[in-house]
């Protein structure tokens, strides 16, 4: 890349090219995905091979600490969360949002990278809760269905911010995307449908799928990119003759 070109890159390209990285930063992330994916699902063998899916020490005390403790203004967030997570906002609302912020601010790339991230998600928490069938905790406060491990709420917001947070690099999107998904988690604790190695599972779990899709995204614009010209729209400044 010429220094000519770098001069005369706008703010709006010089971001869309550091949202993507370098090979090496995709490849890193690839390994974290990896590591982050086999700890979800040695973490759930684990518990069905020691204890039957029965809750660990941490669970059953975090559970004992949160059920014990209830206010009102928990109340309404933690139901608003669940429906964030969970309802047509996960499935349709925030994904569409999302991609329409990626679209004007980083490219079209960036845009369709958002959009299969929910279904993919869903597609492996429930994949996970077919295989390991972990009961869920009693006394629950909303109506569920499928098993406990791993969360799909947490997995969901996991998956969405580390997306968003490596797209956009803003340390103040990082700082409220990590407060998001600590709150998402704590309401599904808090609400008595998952134990906490159910959130942690899933938070796992979304963060691997997270890394996997942005790396093959970015893996996939640089061969597209390689050819003299491509459309503008995409993503990038035009390369080297």
């Amino acid at each position: 890349m010429s220094s000519a070109i770098r001069k005369t890159s706008s703010p709006r390209e010089t971001r869309i090219d550091r949202a993507w990285a370098s090979g090496r930063s995709r490849w890193i992330a690839l390994v974290a995905a990896a590591v982050a994916l086999a700890l979800c699902i040695i973490g759930g063998a684990a518990i069905n091979a020691t204890l039957a899916g029965k809750p660990t020490a941490v669970d059953d005390l975090l559970f004992r600490a949160i059920s014990g403790f209830r206010a009102p203004w928990l109340d309404g967030p933690s139901l608003v969360l669940n429906q964030a997570g969970g309802g047509i906002i996960a499935l349709f609302i925030m994904p569409v949002i999302a991609a329409v912020v990626m679209l004007l601010t980083r490219g079209v790339l960036a845009a369709l990278v958002v959009l299969p991230l929910r279904p993919l998600t869903q597609w492996a928490v429930e994949s996970l809760k077919a295989a390991f069938e972990r009961p869920r905790p009693p006394h629950r406060e909303i109506a569920v269905a499928l098993s406990s491990y791993p969360s799909g709420h947490s997995a969901v917001a996991a998956s969405l911010i580390v997306v968003l947070a490596l797209l956009i690099r803003r340390r103040w999107f990082t700082l409220i995307g990590l407060i998001y998904v600590i709150a998402m988690g704590y309401s599904r604790l808090y609400l008595n449908v998952h134990w906490f190695t159910d959130i942690l599972a899933g938070t796992a779990l979304g963060i691997a799928i997270g890394l996997v899709v942005w790396a093959v995204a970015g893996g996939i614009r640089s061969l597209v990119l390689r050819p003299r010209s491509y459309p503008r729209a995409f993503g990038s400044r035009w390369p080297t003759p």
